[in-house]
């Protein structure tokens, strides 16, 4: 499961001429991870910020509805030179699971448990911008479920989400949960998705074990992709980012994609099972379970030391060139 809270601060430059506009995890610090004069930590990169989310923007018309908006660029390319799908995963969690986490009962927070997408328009897209709107399905006392739409610049359906989360109770009031909020950094220059998730200068470790290659590797009959332990990953809960675990588990399908038919991947479906420990690295194990001549199918599972799995993701991917 992934804490879902986000709320708007002042806006960064990304040294694009762009403003990131600053996604920072509502609940993030609490008041015993402040400094002794109850300052806010130093400002640094979270995941909204190095995949160019902006602030989320509430309907001003009194109606339900949250937006946020994404940059386009390298920063979500995988090793194919084009956006994955994949890395919609933090746009996707951070709408829905902030309409839902506006709908929370008095003294609550809310995690993503189960978030699904379906694949509309695939990439290359075209724009400036991606932009996710959503708005909440209903709700019990137990959670509520949103919806999303990823539009592109033109207006035209990239893909649809649904996402369901759990509520959970907070300590004290709300209030005080939410004292110092950190501010975020405008993110580096990355040239690629794995720059983004702190895997392009991945090297020898030092150790004599030579140290994990930087994208998606096979291993045997399952593929593997390794997410180094980063700060930058961490959500309002203190673990990683459900949109990191999302992207990382679609990555390492690319292992498995038999290269002499392409492959997209038109349909995600993920459960969180349990925190994924920000100070460890985790591995995204995928395992092919059917391959037909028109579709793959792929099941993932994300997990730290202990082996124990994070979040369980099934992949569909259509195979061959599409005609149209």
């Amino acid at each position: 499961m992934t804490e879902t809270g986000t709320s708007p601060t002042a806006g960064a430059s990304t040294g694009t001429g762009a403003s990131t506009g600053g996604l920072v995890p509502a609940a993030r610090a609490e008041p015993a991870q402040l400094a002794p004069d109850g300052a806010a930590p130093p400002a640094r990169e979270y995941a909204e910020s190095r995949f160019r989310l902006s602030q989320v923007i509430r309907d001003g018309r009194g109606g339900r509805g949250v937006r946020v908006t994404m940059q386009l660029g390298p920063w979500l390319d995988g090793p194919d030179g084009v956006a994955t799908i994949g890395s919609l995963g933090v746009l996707v969690d951070s709408a829905i699971g902030m309409e839902v986490y506006d709908s929370r009962p008095e003294n609550s927070h809310s995690v993503t448990a189960e978030l699904s997408l379906d694949v509309i328009g695939p990439p290359p897209w075209s724009g400036e911008l991606l932009t996710a709107s959503a708005e909440l399905l209903g709700r019990d006392p137990a959670g509520g479920t949103a919806r999303c739409e990823v539009r592109d610049d033109a207006g035209r359906l990239v893909a649809v989400g649904i996402g369901r989360c759990r509520f959970v109770s907070i300590p004290g009031t709300a209030a005080g949960y939410l004292d110092g909020e950190p501010q975020m950094l405008p993110p580096a220059a990355h040239h690629s998705l794995l720059e983004a998730l702190g895997r392009a200068d991945a090297g020898s470790s030092g150790d004599g074990r030579g140290g994990a290659i930087a994208g998606p590797v096979r291993d045997g009959d399952v593929g593997r992709f390794l997410l180094p332990a980063n700060p930058a990953f961490e959500n309002g809960g203190g673990t990683v980012h459900g949109g990191i675990l999302f992207c990382a588990a679609e990555l390492a399908t690319e292992a498995l994609a038999d290269p002499a038919v392409p492959e997209r991947t038109t349909a995600i479906r993920l459960n969180y099972l349990r925190p994924a420990a920000l100070a460890a690295e985790v591995t995204a194990t995928a395992e092919l379970v059917h391959r037909g001549r028109t579709v793959s199918l792929y099941r993932v599972t994300t997990a730290g030391p202990s082996g124990k799995p994070a979040t369980l993701t099934t992949i569909t991917r259509e195979r061959g060139t599409p005609v149209f």
